[in-house]
């Protein structure tokens, strides 16, 4: 095989290569999912999340310390549907239960501070 023919090979090897690892360890970066209106939320600490789905609106600061995670915010019904909008949950430490607060009643805005052992919850945004 000639010297350019070799060249040429591996100049496409290597770039086959080092293009086939460069796309292989792009970071990914998952959205938020909705499922029938409801805006699932994974969050850790020092996350700000301001979701809003038709309807309702919610947003939360979440911080932690002393290997608790503590979330602050509020959730606000938007609409004057007769329907309520919801922020709703677990704990990913144990999966314990975040509870629910509920909105109901259009401009209708309720806050909520809690706080559980660990590093990371799972909360959802819906209207019911």
């Amino acid at each position: 095989m000639s010297f350019v023919k070799k060249t040429s090979t591996i100049a496409a090897l290597t770039g086959a290569i080092l293009g086939g690892a460069l796309l292989s360890a792009a970071p990914t970066t998952a959205a938020p999912l909705s499922t029938d209106g409801v805006m699932v939320i994974q969050g850790g600490c020092g996350d700000v999340k301001n979701p809003s789905v038709g309807g309702g609106a919610a947003g939360w600061t979440i911080t932690c310390g002393a290997g608790k995670i503590r979330v602050q915010g509020w959730v606000k019904d938007t609409d004057a549907d007769g329907k309520a909008a919801e922020v709703y949950g677990s704990w990913g430490y144990d999966n314990a239960s975040f509870g629910t607060v509920r909105a109901g009643g259009e401009g209708t805005r309720k806050n909520f501070d809690k706080s559980h052992k660990g590093t990371s919850v799972y909360l959802y945004l819906r209207v019911v």
